[in-house]
């Protein structure tokens, strides 16, 4: 597998919708990673039908990172949602946020960006996948769970942590908020 990026920081996202990952890639702020992978053609069959996703990272102020379970047999992972073509990165992540966990979020920065490209051994099948990771804050500054009320469907369960869940799925840019 191969990874290039930069390690630099954006500034705040909240300014301007980002509908095209790929325009990021210019920008020298944003570290931007190309990962390419060679597997089954099942795999880039799979992956070939997920869409693109919008991930946050929120950490309070004890440095315990938000992890969340959609559903009771889901995996633990920081908030993420898909992102239709067309659709906003960042918009869909605080919207997702609202509705599923209860916070308003102000978008900090983009701590990433993962273009994952997946090809067959022959190279005649491939997929790919955008990852675009964001931090934030909760516009409130409170951080008690026990007080957000999702505006929609709420997720299983959602929790502060240290080190993540040990069924944890870490997606591209959670370590970016682990120490």
């Amino acid at each position: 597998m191969t990874d290039t990026h930069t390690e630099q920081r954006s500034p705040p996202t909240d300014l301007e919708p980002i509908v095209d990952h790929g325009a990021l890639r210019d920008n020298a702020d944003i570290p931007f990673h190309d990962n390419t992978d060679v597997v089954d053609a099942d795999i880039v069959a799979q992956v070939a039908e997920l869409g693109d996703l919008a991930g946050v990272g929120i950490t309070n102020p004890d440095g315990e990172l938000l992890f969340r379970r959609a559903t009771d047999s889901c995996s633990w992972k920081i908030p993420v949602t898909t992102v239709a073509p067309e659709d906003d990165f960042a918009g869909e992540i605080r919207s997702h946020v609202r509705e599923t966990i209860g916070f308003t979020l102000r978008l900090d920065d983009i701590v990433g960006v993962w273009d994952i490209s997946l090809e067959t051994e022959d190279g005649e099948q491939t997929a790919s996948r955008a990852f675009v990771i964001f931090s934030a804050t909760p516009e409130s500054g409170t951080y008690d769970l026990t007080d957000a009320t999702a505006e929609g469907d709420a997720v299983e369960e959602a929790g502060w942590f240290s080190t993540p869940p040990e069924d944890a799925d870490l997606i591209p840019g959670t370590e970016q908020f682990l120490d």
